[in-house]
C-alpha cells in the first residue's frame, strides 16, 4: 500500500493491492484468458511507489504479441485508476507456475 498525493496535500488517495486487483478483475477483451491476478504495492529499489502485477494465465503457451498486449492493457488500466506516479511491473505466468 502507498499513498498518492498532489502538491500541497490535495487529492490524496490510498492505493492498496485490493484496489488494483478489483480493477483488474473488470478488464474485458483480454488477448489471453487470465485465471487470477496477484498484486503487490510498495516501494521499488529507488524508494519510489511501484506496483507489481502477476497475471496467471490459463494457457501455458501464449504468443509474445498476446503477452505484450496484456502487459500494455494492465499498465494503461493502472494509469487510469491511480495516475502516472508508480512504475508498473507486469509478469505473466502459466497457471501452474508460482508467482
Amino acid at each position: 500500500m502507498f499513498v498518492l498525493g498532489a502538491e500541497g496535500g490535495f487529492h490524496v488517495r490510498e492505493v492498496t493491492d485490493a484496489t488494483i486487483e478489483s480493477a483488474l478483475a473488470k478488464l474485458e477483451n483480454l488477448p489471453t484468458p487470465v485465471t487470477s491476478w496477484l498484486v503487490k504495492t510498495g516501494l521499488d529499489w529507488a524508494d519510489d511507489p511501484a506496483v507489481w502485477v502477476w497475471a496467471l494465465l490459463a494457457e501455458e503457451e501464449v504468443a509474445f504479441e498476446s503477452r505484450s498486449k496484456l502487459r500494455a492493457m494492465v499498465r494503461e488500466l493502472i494509469r487510469q485508476e491511480i495516475g502516472d506516479g508508480p512504475f508498473v511491473y507486469v509478469m505473466v505466468r502459466g497457471d501452474n507456475e508460482t508467482a
